[in-house]
């Protein structure tokens, strides 16, 4: 049975709804495939071909990579007033995105560019990590995914416009890219101003069995991850299967920048459009569709359905850009879409089915830690992939996309695997009893 949501859980609701729709116009400009085709588009001829692609991949995996640096957001959180340290993170967040529309041109300026968006990276791994243990508290486990998918939808929004205004200004009038990120930056600064008026649900007794779980100085750490992971071999194996499906993912999209660009000759309107805007636009319609399969079970069940369809539309996408059919890349732009608004999901609240209440930023610790190594090596291999193909034979280098597509099937495979484990397990102890 539907349950509506209490009084106290709408009104916190709406408290976060207006932070986190403006900051989404921050975070537009810094999110993967735009940040990429922006330096891509704005950056080209002022450095060797083989420089500018290798920024794009870092652009491209700076929303991962940055996550590596969430054990150090975990520990500074650990004990602390989250609403206070939300906001700081939220005005330094705003103030990097600003700096970066005063990047000069030419190598030096990319340098820069590539830089800030990595920090600004870190500091969303920040809010990231801040904001699991703040959604945790406030909102009721078998309503979490529906509530929280609704703020994931207003931010969402928030990157669909900035991302609209970025394409139609990268095609008519490149000069004034700068002034989009002074505009993202004044969003980024009235969000943390907003953000005051929210509070933490029963704060107390949250940083109360956070203290009990892991004691005032074993906060996390590498060797905590170890620990985990070592003894929650379910989580282990997860986060195993989940290494090799977003290392796909990763390697994928600043493969798929270099291809459209160099290879297809997409303008940087369609480019935009198809790896950014449609993705985001479908976003807000299809969470709710995955929230209600999230809240109905394991996040391993939920996995094991959700993963075909962003390999589907990998595998769409590989054959579209082989094919140079805009239809094929318009329709895996879609399951991309639909893909997005569950991952969305999965990976912000995943690790609270493994976790107990005073561990969850721990295990969502290790999870952004892993997804920050992916960042880190998936990218700019995919990218050595595409260089080394291309020096060989020259417009070989869309045979990459090849290597990304099995991996991310591989993890689906893993997936899979987990949830017939765990379905065989569940039907002996029903028989046992």
């Amino acid at each position: 049975m539907n349950q509506r949501p209490s009084a106290l859980v709408e009104a916190l609701y709406r408290r976060e709804s207006l932070a986190w729709g403006l900051i989404g116009i921050t975070l537009g400009l810094v999110e993967g495939a735009t940040a990429a085709i922006l330096v891509k588009k704005g950056y080209a001829g002022q450095a060797s071909p083989q420089t500018v692609n290798l920024a794009v991949a870092f652009i491209s995996g700076a929303p991962a990579l940055s996550n590596v640096f969430s054990f150090l957001w975990a520990n500074l959180a650990h004990g602390r007033a989250r609403v206070q340290l939300m906001v700081r993170l939220l005005a330094g967040f705003a103030g990097v995105v600003g700096l970066l529309g005063l990047a000069p041109s030419g190598g030096g300026g990319l340098a820069l560019v590539v830089m800030g968006v990595i920090i600004a990276r870190v500091l969303w791994a920040g809010i990231l990590t801040v904001r699991s243990s703040i959604w945790t508290a406030n909102y009721p486990r078998h309503m979490l995914a529906k509530i929280t998918g609704r703020l994931v939808v207003i931010s969402s929004l928030g990157m669909v416009a900035i991302a609209l205004i970025a394409g139609a200004v990268l095609q008519l009038a490149p000069s004034l890219t700068r002034w989009l990120y002074l505009l993202a930056a004044l969003c980024g600064a009235v969000a943390a101003w907003s953000y005051r008026r929210s509070r933490v649900r029963r704060q107390y007794q949250l940083l109360a069995a956070e203290i009990a779980a892991v004691g005032d100085d074993g906060v996390f750490n590498l060797g905590s991850l170890r620990r985990i992971l070592r003894e929650d071999p379910q989580y282990r194996r997860f986060m195993f299967w989940m290494g090799l499906y977003g290392a796909g993912n990763l390697m994928a999209n600043a493969q798929l920048v270099i291809v459209f660009a160099d290879h297809l000759h997409l303008a940087s309107t369609t480019q935009i459009a198809i790896l950014s805007i449609l993705p985001m636009l479908l976003v807000p319609f299809f969470t709710p569709v995955w929230a209600r399969l999230f809240d109905g079970g394991h996040v391993i069940e939920y996995r094991a359905r959700q993963c075909w369809v962003l390999i589907a539309s990998m595998i769409c996408m590989t054959l579209g850009t082989f094919t140079e059919s805009i239809a094929l890349l318009w329709l895996g732009s879609f399951l991309m879409g639909i893909a997005t608004a569950g991952a969305n999901l999965g990976w912000n609240l995943g690790h609270s089915d493994f976790a107990s209440p005073g561990k969850m930023q721990q295990y969502m610790g290790i999870n952004v830690t892993l997804t920050g190594l992916r960042g880190l090596t998936a990218p700019p291999a995919g990218v050595l992939a595409y260089e080394l193909l291309e020096s060989i034979t020259p417009g070989a280098g869309r045979w990459s996309l090849l290597l990304p597509v099995c991996l991310t099937l591989a993890g689906g495979l893993g997936f899979n695997h987990m949830k017939g484990s765990r379905e065989g397990r569940d039907t002996t102890i029903k028989a046992d009893r």
